[in-house]
């Protein structure tokens, strides 16, 4: 079937124009009188005989002029041709929608979706007056894979049909891929047949973001969905629907401590970014803790890309699960990330495991290190044991250990220590005359493969002429807001008698942060950072005791080793329980302790979802290797064989289907009855805040010039429709005018002359 339509109907009031033509040719013949003379007489019996030729000649040279003014009214009307094969080609319409978070952008009464859902819904409304019989779909960004409205015929009616399926879409706060959308509709649509040729319309705010990367290259995913496409049968057009450039955004709020103890002051930090190109004015950042405590924060004017990390601290008082929130007061148009939320789980203590390699009564290796890290406000929990003991122990428990003097580990004790620091824990090994310099640097050392900062040499030092410290790296980690009282303890009171040698062979990655006497004596204390999870090991040449030095007996031994546990011990892992709209959240359950039903409740919001744990597939996940388990189950049962444990239960959640942001209560029920509450941070994507506009010269800069032909950027307000030029007969029209004008002046002129 062919569809008609114009883009100018009322111009075919026009048409009757073609009569005037004809009214001209008869108001000509009314014009001469008839006058009879004697010559006349031969002309009229000649003209009698070539009548019917004449009469011919004069309807078309008419009929040429009417038609002339047929096609001229025609053309200006711009008719278009729809459905058929006729001039007009069937095509398929696929609409790509951002739907991604950067479209709640307020502009005046409404936001930025809505203003695409107006945009669509104008496209199909133009389709159905002047495509009918085309083919139209919707995607949306953020489910790329899966039609929002799959292909429908386009009919008179299809508006309404359009407009029903959009009131239906609400935008997300996930993220957007325009060109991961754009090659999954390229891919769908390619397998509708009906269609000749594919327009793709990406309706959204079209952020330089969505288009090119960090360093200024086009996005991957956009280059293969172009370069895929049947240059002959695709085309694209953008279309902005408006939005703003600028942009103030609070980017993280993250724990600057390694971990979090109750009653023990905590350090935190909101991360504040500017997005836009124009530099921001200072404000101010409100920060909550459990929706009750509230402190303002200054925010220094930020130069155009600029990201700053205001710091402040907070002490809980209590252990558990807490949920710390800072937003950006006042809030701008897109309030989307004014606003982040951190979980933390809030410890009663922080272990540490002292190993004493020289146990005694009274004064021992571990007695001042005992004393000065168990104490009540320091929040940490020390517990000692020898070095054959250490084996027994499950260093899992403990977030540092120290080895001090400690003869030599044996290689099942350096691997458990090894792993123990590739885990993130602490390590912090003090030496001693015990200490079998070689078996260290074999096992732990290793030519620098091992977590050991640096290789052990002999004993130096003379008791009786002992040395100064000196600190070495006053921007250490383990100096931070103590370096004054570092150099000015070490330089007066600290007195090093004996030190076992620390070598430094060339390309070591140690940090050296105290030496013996001055900046170029032998190290003191060295540090490493040692595996992917960031675990820190120290060095120090010097006995935990008094028998090398009097570091212990000084104000600065207190200092130094806290300083030292804030440095070294281990992380807590907080990505867990901090993420991102998309992710996924998952845990296992002991089926023995708690029931399988988990329910997750938005804190000051009305979403609650209750989700069930499951136990996972046996070894390869098929329902027979499950039904086989059960039947060795049944068969160790039979046997009086030893019960088989049952296999943890595990839950997963997609936070996707969440619709709220911030802060969710994990609620855990077990089965003695008792409730444990746990905190899940669902926060927005930070790139979604990068709003900055993407214009057609930046395409043609970044992209290749044999993709620029099938990109238009459209301009202006106006509808969105299809391609102007698309199924239109003006050319055709356009070409039937010219050749029927030089066809009636070549016949006039022939004419005429005879």
């Amino acid at each position: 079937m062919i569809g008609l339509a114009f883009l100018n109907p009322l111009l075919l009031w026009a048409l009757p124009l073609a009569a005037v033509p004809v009214i001209i040719h008869i108001l000509n013949r009314r014009r001469f009188k008839k006058v009879p003379w004697a010559a006349m007489e031969f002309l009229l019996k000649a003209m009698k005989r070539n009548r019917k030729r004449l009469r011919f000649e004069q309807w078309l040279v008419l009929l040429l002029r009417v038609l002339a003014v047929l096609l001229l009214v025609t053309l200006v009307s711009r008719p278009q041709l729809g459905g058929g094969a006729l001039l007009g080609a069937r095509t398929h319409h696929v609409v790509i929608l951002d739907d991604s978070a950067s479209m709640t952008q307020r502009s005046g009464s409404s936001n930025l979706f809505e203003k695409a859902q107006d945009k669509v819904r104008e496209l199909a409304d133009e389709l159905a007056q002047r495509r009918d019989g085309d083919i139209f779909s919707i995607a949306l960004t953020s489910t790329p894979d899966a039609w929002a409205l799959a292909p429908q015929r386009v009919g008179s009616n299809f508006g309404q049909t359009a407009g029903a399926a959009l009131r239906s879409l609400v935008v997300s706060d996930l993220s957007a891929d325009v060109g991961a959308a754009l090659r999954a509709a390229v891919a769908r649509s390619a397998v509708v047949d009906e269609a000749s040729r594919t327009e793709f319309y990406i309706v959204g705010d079209r952020r330089k973001w969505d288009w090119s990367t960090d360093d200024g290259k086009p996005r991957g995913q956009l280059v293969e969905a172009l370069t895929s496409m049947d240059r002959g049968r695709a085309h694209v057009t953008v279309f902005e629907v408006g939005g703003q450039h600028d942009n103030l955004a609070v980017v993280q709020v993250a724990l600057l401590d390694r971990l979090a103890i109750a009653s023990v002051p905590v350090s935190m930090g909101v991360d504040v970014k500017n997005f836009g190109l124009d530099p921001t004015p200072a404000t101010t950042v409100a920060v909550g803790v459990d929706g009750r405590t509230s402190v303002n924060l200054n925010v220094p004017d930020l130069a155009p890309g600029e990201r700053v990390r205001v710091p402040f601290a907070h002490t809980f008082h209590t252990p558990g699960a807490h949920r710390v929130e800072a937003t950006l007061t006042p809030g701008g148009t897109f309030s989307f990330d004014d606003r982040r939320t951190l979980a933390l789980q809030i410890r009663d203590k922080s272990r540490v495991l002292l190993v004493d390699g020289e146990p005694d009564e009274g004064d021992g290796e571990t007695f001042f290190l005992r004393a000065t890290l168990d104490v009540p406000e320091s929040g940490i929990e020390a517990q000692v044991v020898t070095e054959s003991g250490f084996d027994e122990v499950n260093l899992g428990a403990f977030d540092m250990v120290w080895l001090c003097n400690v003869q030599a580990p044996t290689k099942e004790a350096a691997e458990r220590l090894e792993a123990f620091v590739m885990s993130g824990g602490g390590l912090a090994i003090t030496l001693g005359s015990l200490v079998d310099a070689r078996r260290y640097n074999e096992l732990l050392w290793r030519g620098g493969e091992g977590p050991l900062p640096l290789p052990i040499g002999d004993i130096d030092g003379d008791p009786d002429r002992p040395a100064s410290a000196f600190l070495a790296a006053a921007d250490h980690p383990v100096c931070d807001g103590v370096a004054e009282l570092f150099q000015l303890v070490m330089g007066r009171w600290v007195q090093v008698k004996r030190w076992l040698t620390i070598e430094q062979p060339d390309g070591h990655e140690a940090a050296v942060v105290a030496r013996v006497r001055d900046a170029e004596g032998p190290p003191l204390l060295a540090t490493r950072s040692y595996g992917v999870k960031g675990g820190e090991v120290a060095l120090f040449a010097i006995t935990a005791d008094r028998f090398w030095s009097n570091l212990p007996s000084t104000d600065l031994f207190l200092v130094m080793t806290h300083q030292l546990h804030r440095f070294a011990a281990r992380r807590d892992d907080l990505s867990q329980h901090n993420l991102a709209t998309d992710d996924t959240w998952s845990r296992q359950l002991d089926p023995g302790l708690y029931l399988p039903d988990v329910t997750l409740r938005a804190a000051g919001g009305d979403d609650e979802r209750t989700f069930t744990a499951t136990a996972p597939l046996f070894e390869g996940g098929s329902e027979a290797a499950n039904g086989d388990r059960d039947v060795q189950a049944g068969v160790a049962s039979a046997s009086n064989a030893a019960p088989v444990d049952p296999p943890p239960l595990e839950v997963e959640v997609d936070l996707r289907g969440l619709s709220e942001r911030g802060a969710y209560e994990v609620t855990l029920q077990r089965h003695d009855g008792v409730t444990e509450r746990q905190i899940l941070a669902r926060n927005g994507p930070v790139d979604e805040g990068r709003l900055v506009a993407f214009d057609e010269a930046s395409f043609k800069r970044l992209y290749a010039a044999n993709v620029h032909d099938l990109v238009t950027f459209a301009r202006g307000e106006g509808g969105v429709g299809a391609r102007a030029s698309e199924g239109e007969a003006w050319p055709l029209l356009a070409g039937s005018l010219l050749l029927g004008l030089l066809l009636e002046s070549l016949l006039a002129w022939r004419f005429g002359r005879r």
